[in-house]
């Protein structure tokens, strides 16, 4: 059975691949990277957030563990368009590319966050849940609905596996442990937002991967899960434990922050009954093992090198080689570049070369306009920038070359003879990446 793994270069994802794999399953990567702790493992680098990557990255498989997502919650609040766009809408583009691939089985990662709002001791798969406050908590909660939508409606077999909070090896270094932890060892001091009485259910990241394997089981199709630790600890518990377990630091208090996870106890018991799953490793045991782990990388590895600070001009220049870097704008700067021609052009030519010379400009414009219309894969983005350029700059060539020729009489079926000509090149480059991403599925 071959399972896609969306984000599987990343930390939880790194680790549901490798736990697919133990369990005899054959994995697979969607992601916008290589995974760097899988060289043998087929991956295909895409944007999660377009139907055409998933679908090529789908082809051939039997179901899907999308974990693709914005999971800091301090990125989400930095940027809240980008991040739930990547949130919801990658979401609703893997379920509508395994409806178009004809693949029911689909497990989806959310998130203890969605019982943020919920104000009880303890909370359970069935707990009522308000509107929430938090956007990260949003975006993951409309996954959850638009899982349950494709069910009903496609015959999808979603299961939604909420997720406590993930710590252990290959760990993003904001996340609060490895924040923590890193502090420590360096001697500063642990600051917390607040009061440090938000209470928190970890789970460690071997455990919770183990977890969305078992999620694949028939049994829970349909259903939701909590994949959380059975410890419930509050901010300054953790710190407690991460002070005692690397060496002595002061803990600090700063502001709170805005739509803060509250916490509750958070019950997995239906995981345990159903899918005989449980978070076996405690929470001090699992800091010590992320300890360990660090202490086993290069140190150029697990020191972070500061980001050098960006004046208004490089931060200028920044956004503009971004903007560049786009076929889009590309495509742009050549459209405008071949209307340029155009209109240099016709000042010296009579009134029927001009019409000639514009109605051939335009034609000479369509496969440009063409190659920018037209999604390609990620990976073929620099081919379609380079053709792109090649043909604005052959119809740049072209018209000088008509213009300087003596003049003829205007002949409509001249122009309509460029129209047909170029029309159809137009329509080839439009099927082209559609054929280049057939092929790399088959590869």
């Amino acid at each position: 059975m071959r399972v896609l793994v969306t984000g599987g270069a990343g930390f939880i994802g790194s680790h549901v691949v490798d736990r697919l794999a133990l369990a005899g399953y054959t994995p697979r990567i969607l992601d916008t990277r290589r995974s760097p702790w899988h060289d043998g493992v087929e991956t295909v680098v895409g944007d999660v957030r377009r139907v055409e990557d998933v679908r090529r990255a789908l082809h051939g498989c039997d179901a899907v563990c999308h974990l693709a997502a914005a999971a800091d919650v301090g990125e989400v609040i930095q940027a809240p368009a980008e991040s739930t766009e990547l949130n919801a809408m990658g979401t609703l583009a893997v379920l509508e590319a395994a409806r178009l691939e004809g693949i029911k089985r689909i497990a989806y990662a959310s998130t203890v966050w969605v019982y943020s709002e919920v104000d009880a001791a303890e909370v359970n798969e069935d707990t009522l849940l308000p509107c929430p406050d938090h956007v990260y908590t949003a975006g993951k909660l409309s996954g959850e609905l638009m899982c349950h939508s494709y069910a009903e409606l496609y015959g999808l077999e979603t299961t939604v596996l909420r997720f406590g909070i993930p710590y252990g090896p290959r760990a993003r270094p904001a996340a609060v442990i490895p924040s923590f932890v890193d502090r420590a060892r360096r001697g500063e001091a642990l600051t917390i937002a607040g009061s440090g009485e938000q209470q928190r259910v970890f789970v460690y990241v071997e455990d919770l991967a183990e977890g969305v394997v078992r999620g694949l089981r028939p049994e829970a199709v349909g259903r939701t899960y909590n994949l959380a630790g059975r410890e419930t600890t509050t901010i300054r518990g953790l710190a407690e434990i991460v002070r005692e377990e690397v060496g002595g630091v002061d803990i600090v208090h700063t502001e709170g922050r805005a739509g803060d996870l509250a916490g509750a106890a958070v019950c997995s018991q239906r995981a345990e009954t159903e899918l005989d799953w449980t978070a076996s490793t405690p929470l001090r045991e699992g800091v010590r093992r992320y300890i360990a782990w660090l202490d086993e990388q290069p140190e150029v590895a697990a020191v972070a090198s500061p980001r050098p600070r960006r004046t208004p001009v490089r931060a200028f220049a920044a956004r503009v080689a971004h903007a560049t870097a786009e076929p889009a704008t590309v495509g742009f700067i050549a459209l405008v570049a071949v209307a340029a021609a155009i209109i240099a052009i016709l000042p010296g030519a009579d009134e029927p070369e001009a019409a000639s010379l514009t109605f051939t400009g335009l034609a000479l414009m369509l496969p440009v306009w063409s190659l920018t219309i037209t999604p390609w894969p990620n990976a073929y983005r620099s081919l379609q920038k380079v053709l792109i350029s090649v043909f604005a700059v052959a119809a740049v060539a072209m018209l000088a070359i008509l213009s300087a020729r003596p003049s003829s009489p205007f002949h409509v079926s001249h122009v309509l003879l460029w129209l047909l000509l170029c029309g159809s090149v137009a329509s080839a480059l439009q099927v082209l990446p559609r054929r280049v991403a057939a092929a790399e599925s088959r590869d």
